[in-house]
């Protein structure tokens, strides 16, 4: 009864209204994950890559590219100058990727050094002649294994070399209406028919129904025994008066190669084209969402603002895969295989075993300035009047640390003739400088060694000692001027101009209408923390150039010209007098309590003095970098008219019209908080017409 009283009782009765509810509507951020559908096919690849670089709407962009008049003209000018034979169609393509998977940098650290290899052994060509002499210093596989037949320590490396690679996992991606024609047109490209014979095949089928065959390749299968006998004795014929060891050894490389497997895979779908390699099935993969995908690795987090852009491109890497890239010992191959050169030579050989502990200390110098431990980095690309790109990442601990500090200099590349300038905190470990002095105790040694060997003769000897007594003194103490002036007198602050801005005055020997040529003009402009001690050094400094002067023997003695001394409010500039007005053009240094300055120009110097007066001016953290080809373009163009005048630079003013289009390039890369950041900007327009 008590359920139906209360049923009954509440009839009539008006229910209570809802209350409106307060709660505010979700809204999805727009990132680089929401936006994967228009992210061309960089959302099927696996986020674990070492480096990828894919397009974005490729097709929309390299349309937009050949409907402008500077593409039409360049072409028209390309087919005019160097005409092509009529071929088969283009592959239609709408999209693509470039990757290398997770551990190809052990693969690409041994290809490295195999490049080492090549650099070593040619410069010890060119010291010891004979079999290596004409290894040239350009990378070629085919003179690299003529030498490896003749030179039992080259065939050993390769050896080596090769019994640790592996093939590294690549993918290329290709999105287009005709993905049968672009495998095709890859297969025929890179000859991949010709390894795949009889190879067992097994099919991997993706989550969006893709199908990839892939072909496990055994070498011992292509390079069979009886292959390997043919080649060997093949070689033998070729390579006459070859050793027993020799051919023992070129039997094991063989071998070898034999030993070695690898994977083929070649794949469709919906539009779709993939082919890859790598050492094993499992390497060839493909992302099965786009949350596995290189969209969600966390450095393109620091990207999202851009997802919705109409970009062109996105691009990740692995530090380990940058470092990789950047040897930290660009030089020493060559510095070895010089010295092994001179080591086979019994003239040069006690010489070379003296320099060895130079040689050691210059390695060593020159990995601590190369070496660097990048971070994981990421970057976007876009069209907005122009190349628009922002990165995130990629910088190493020690890089972080100075693109931090802030730097007041920036405002100076904004000045309208600037052609080229940069600025910002410099090192201060003092690494380069380090590495500039054992390259020089290098090369003093190496001198010497020469003159002792008996090189040059007695005249030789003799100018070698008076150099060493009466020159490198003064060098010394110019050098050490310097190095306190950069080191303990100045901060790590600073900017380096080039500009047009000046004003080209009556020089001997200028030609009719140079006087209209725009004039170019150098200035590098540091922060001071010691102006007594800057005082000091220089004074040093002029005197020991000084000495330096009455030491080289001439006729009449060198003297330095007089020194002009100009106060400009608190700016001082020192200049020497020069035979015409020498305000724009001419050795000058300039400083003020807070500012010290280096160039070719008076005027300029005091310009920039008076800018970094200005009120509003904030100093900006990090490196910044700009180049304007529209100045470059202008000042050129002025060089090139004044010269057609005398009948010359005819080529040049032709070939400035193809500069047109490109304005000015703007680069900044800082830190916040230990992550790595850069942004870049290009203007560009298309051309009106050409006449």
């Amino acid at each position: 009864m008590l359920p139906a009283s209360l049923l009954l009782c509440g009839c009539g009765k008006k229910k209570a209204a809802l209350k409106p509810s307060t709660e505010a509507p979700v809204v999805v951020k727009p990132t680089l994950l929401t936006e994967a559908e228009r992210l061309g096919l960089a959302g099927r690849v696996m986020g674990d890559v070492e480096f990828c670089v894919s397009s974005v709407q490729f097709k929309k962009h390299a349309e937009a590219l050949q409907a402008s008049r500077w593409w039409s003209q360049m072409m028209a000018f390309v087919e005019d100058k160097a005409p092509t034979p009529e071929t088969s169609k283009a592959v239609a393509v709408d999209e693509a990727f470039l990757a290398f998977g997770k551990d190809s940098v052990k693969s690409l650290v041994l290809l490295r050094q195999l490049n080492d290899l090549y650099n070593e052994t040619a410069y010890r060509g060119m010291m010891s002649g004979g079999v290596l002499a004409g290894l040239g210093t350009s990378f070629d596989a085919k003179k690299l294994m003529e030498a490896a037949l003749r030179d039992p320590a080259v065939l050993e490396a390769l050896i080596l070399l090769l019994q640790r690679f592996e093939m590294p996992p690549v993918m290329i991606g290709v999105a287009s209406p005709e993905p049968e024609q672009v495998l095709k047109w890859i297969s025929d490209l890179l000859h991949l028919s010709d390894w795949l014979g009889d190879a067992p095949q097994s099919r991997i089928v993706t989550a969006q129904g893709e199908k990839i065959t892939v072909n496990e390749i055994a070498m011992d299968q292509v390079l069979t025994v009886d292959r390997q006998r043919e080649w060997l004795e093949g070689i033998t014929q070729a390579v006459p008066g070859i050793t027993p060891e020799m051919k023992d050894r070129i039997a094991r490389g063989l071998e070898v190669l034999a030993r070695k497997s690898w994977v083929l895979a070649m794949g469709l779908g919906t539009q779709r084209a993939y082919v890859a390699v790598g050492k094993s099935k499992e390497q060839i993969r493909l992302a099965n969402s786009v949350e596995d995908s290189l969209l969600a690795r966390p450095e393109m987090r620091r990207l999202d603002a851009h997802a919705q852009k109409g970009l062109g491109l996105i691009a990740c890497w692995d530090g380990v895969f940058w470092d990789v890239m950047q040897s930290d010992h660009p030089f020493q191959p060559i510095v070895r295989g010089l010295l092994a050169g001179l080591q086979s030579e019994k003239t040069f050989a006690g010489m070379a075993r003296a320099l060895e502990p130079q040689v050691i200390e210059l390695a060593a110098a020159e990995r601590a300035y190369y070496r660097n431990e990048h971070t994981n980095g990421a970057v976007v690309a876009w069209w907005d009047g122009g190349v628009q790109m922002e990165m995130a990442g990629g910088l190493s601990t020690a890089e972080s640390a100075e693109l931090a500090k802030a730097s007041q200099f920036s405002v100076v590349l904004d000045e309208p003739e600037l052609v080229f300038g940069i600025s910002g905190q410099g090192s201060g470990t003092g690494a380069g400088r380090a590495y500039f002095e054992a390259w020089m105790r290098t090369v003093h040694a190496t001198a010497h060694e020469l003159v002792k060997a008996g090189v040059g003769g007695e005249k030789s000897a003799e100018m070698f000692k008076l150099v060493d007594q009466a020159v490198l003194p003064s060098v010394l103490e110019l050098y050490d001027g310097t190095k306190t002036i950069w080191q303990k007198a100045l901060s790590g602050d600073g900017a380096f101009i080039l500009d047009v801005g000046g004003k080209m005055p009556l020089l001997p020997g200028l030609p009719p209408g140079g006087e209209a040529v725009p004039l170019p003009r150098i200035a590098s402009v540091h922060e001071i923390k010691n102006r007594a001690l800057i005082g000091v050094s220089w004074q040093n400094m002029e005197e020991a150039l000084q000495l330096l002067l009455k030491s080289v023997p001439t006729p009449q003695p060198i003297e330095l010209p007089k020194i002009v001394v100009k106060r400009g409010g608190d700016l001082t500039s020192y200049s020497y007098e020069l035979p015409f007005d020498s305000r724009e053009a001419g050795p000058c240094a300039s400083l003020n309590d807070q500012l010290f300055m280096l160039g070719t120009s008076r005027v300029q110097q005091s310009h920039l003095a008076e800018i970094l007066k200005q009120p509003g001016a904030r100093p900006a953290a990090g490196m910044r970098v700009k180049l304007s080809i529209t100045k470059l373009r202008e000042f050129l163009k002025a060089f090139a008219t004044a010269r057609a005048q005398s009948g010359g630079a005819v080529d040049l003013k032709a070939a400035l019209k193809w500069l047109e289009p490109f304005e000015a390039l703007d680069l900044r890369v800082w830190s916040e908080e230990g992550v790595g950041k850069g942004r870049m900007s290009w203007q560009m327009h298309d051309v009106m017409s050409y006449d």
